[in-house]
């Protein structure tokens, strides 16, 4: 299983502009309005640049997520998880 590290919670304003096509097509897929000051958490598949944003305003479950992760053969790192457990149910 690939590693999969959380890069940073932020504000969708504030993420960095290499990243951001990420967010906004994540957006597109999830017909959702971005919104600027939207919490999002950006994670990153260790040695990829593939990049998961997870939208933090109405967020997907831990489980949801670690199974999503899963079909990708990838799972959260520890770090990542206890982060995004303050965030998701």
């Amino acid at each position: 299983m690939y590693k999969t590290n959380l890069v940073t919670i932020t504000e969708v304003k504030n993420v960095p502009p290499d990243i951001r096509p990420f967010v906004e097509f994540k957006a597109m897929i999830e017909e959702r309005k971005l919104e600027e000051n939207e919490l999002v958490a950006v994670l990153v598949i260790d040695t990829t640049t593939s990049y998961i944003p997870v939208f933090l305003k109405d967020p997907v479950t831990l489980a949801a997520l670690q199974e999503t992760l899963g079909k990708q053969d990838a799972e959260l790192t520890a770090e990542a998880k206890n982060a995004l457990a303050k965030h998701l149910s």
